[in-house]
């Protein structure tokens, strides 16, 4: 393929018209669709160098993740292709400019639009199974649409990362933008993780506030050199500034989930244009879950942490590596490896309680998404039993709301398991689905009802 430059034909159909950016592995450029008379924006992959056959089909399967996703916070790409072993993009475009155009010039009630646009893009991303990670949030990833904010750049996973950089030989393969980069992002093998978006977005809304960053260049490096979390200046809601200090918090287990910061500001924006806050959310930190309409009990409160919580010595080797398996085998790990800093590393407790924040956030989207349900259930009743293991933890408040949130799961699988009971005897595929049901059940409290279900379906279905 040609050099790409103004007036190229790019693929027989799209038109050069000027290039918008270009990255380690990709160039932007605003064209004009000839066959539809579009001016769009196409982003073309390795423009340079040319994927072979296996590696188009797994950046193919890999974009298959977000094509079918739709929310209103997430940019909505329109055709994906292939021109002479060269992956694109073609994307709507924006004419507003990016969030990066407001640094220092933006008001509280535009912060809190800019939080729950984002947070709301940045929870779909998150809630999708497999969760989808962006690992870029920064303003300029942020595009305007009148009054909202658009997410874009997201999709490139570590996996497609790897494979671009492969192709591309002396192109970084490190995903993010150094100033926008958590702590964990610098420990080297760190797995990536939901949490470290939550950071991203945080310097991001202070950079928006202020004009600078928070940690300059260094990004969440500095916060490995005793940095303290610079306060907020300003003046700003004392909510506001809760909230990105929150979400700049060293550990990945402090920092709010997306769905509540999403919500969170939802009230804000509620209370500026009405006067009155829509709900009482709480601390947004602790994730307490509740969704309107649902026909399940939400997962109990968190109770709240106590204050100055620290582990207690001696605690059994086998039950800390236990935890650190579970963890592990969840794609959960929060850098529990890394050097130890003082009292910045997690305590067994503190991880403990993330693993319950964790799993009761599972259990909603199990019951709120049919597909996957199972599996979500399965991973909260691992972190649940892993959250157990800590003594301290399992002796405090929140051994009561373990054991409940652990009796939901095991009643609504055994409602399901009996709703569907009859035509288990029938249906060879509806007795599968009960008989995992009760599988799940009985994973949890091997009980005599369960087990004479199993009985019963098992003694039926062979005779």
């Amino acid at each position: 393929m040609a050099t790409l430059q103004q007036g190229y034909l790019f693929d027989g159909r799209y038109k050069l018209l000027k290039k918008l950016g270009e990255g380690g592995f990709s160039e932007v450029w605003l064209v004009e669709d000839t066959s539809a008379q579009l001016t769009l924006v196409l982003k073309v992959f390795l423009p340079t160098a040319q994927l072979d056959e296996s590696g188009i089909e797994i950046f193919r399967n890999e974009f298959a993740l977000v094509y079918n996703l739709n929310h209103p916070n997430l940019l909505k790409y329109t055709y994906f292709g292939v021109c002479v072993g060269h992956p694109y993009l073609v994307m709507p475009f924006y004419n507003n400019g990016s969030a990066e155009d407001m640094l220092g010039n933006c008001s509280e009630r535009k912060a809190w639009q800019f939080l729950h646009d984002v947070a709301g893009g940045l929870a779909c991303l998150h809630e999708h199974q497999p969760p989808i990670i962006h690992q870029d949030i920064k303003p300029a990833n942020v595009l305007l649409d009148g009054n909202s904010f658009i997410i874009t750049d997201f999709g490139i996973s570590s996996n497609v990362r790897h494979l671009l950089g492969q192709s591309a030989e002396g192109k970084s393969t490190v995903q993010g933008t150094r100033p926008y980069m958590p702590p964990e992002k610098f420990q080297g093998g760190t797995i990536p993780l939901v949490a470290s978006d939550i950071w991203a977005l945080g310097a991001s809304l202070y950079e928006l506030l202020t004009g600078h960053l928070p940690f300059g260049g260094k990004g969440g490096e500095a916060q490995f050199e005793e940095s303290e979390i610079p306060a907020l200046p300003g003046n700003f809601s004392d909510d506001l500034k809760e909230i990105v200090t929150q979400c700049l918090s060293y550990q990945p287990a402090n920092r709010p989930f997306a769905a509540d910061l999403e919500q969170f500001a939802a009230d804000k924006i509620a209370f500026f244009t009405t006067g009155n806050v829509r709900s009482a959310t709480g601390n947004v930190k602790l994730s307490s879950i509740h969704v309107s309409g649902s026909q399940q009990p939400a997962p109990p409160p968190a109770p709240p942490t106590p204050s100055g919580a620290k582990s207690r010595k001696g605690l059994a080797i086998g039950a800390a590596t236990a935890i650190l398996i579970a963890a592990t085998a969840l794609g959960l790990v929060w850098g529990l490896s890394a050097k130890k800093r003082h009292d910045k590393t997690a305590t067994p407790y503190e991880t403990s309680l993330a693993y319950y924040r964790q799993a009761t956030r599972l259990y909603q989207q199990g019951v709120n998404n049919t597909q996957g349900q199972l599996d979500r259930f399965g991973k909260a009743v691992i972190l649940l039993d892993s959250a157990r293991l800590n003594p301290e933890f399992s002796t405090s408040d929140y051994s009561d709301s373990i054991q409940q949130l652990r009796g939901q799961i095991y009643d609504y699988c055994l409602n399901e398991a009996k709703n569907n009971y009859s035509g288990a005897f029938y249906d060879n595929e509806l007795r599968k689905y009960v008989m995992s049901y009760l599988d799940m059940a009985k994973s949890i409290t091997n009980t005599g009802e369960v087990q004479t279900l199993i009985d019963s379906i098992q003694y039926r279905y062979v005779e």
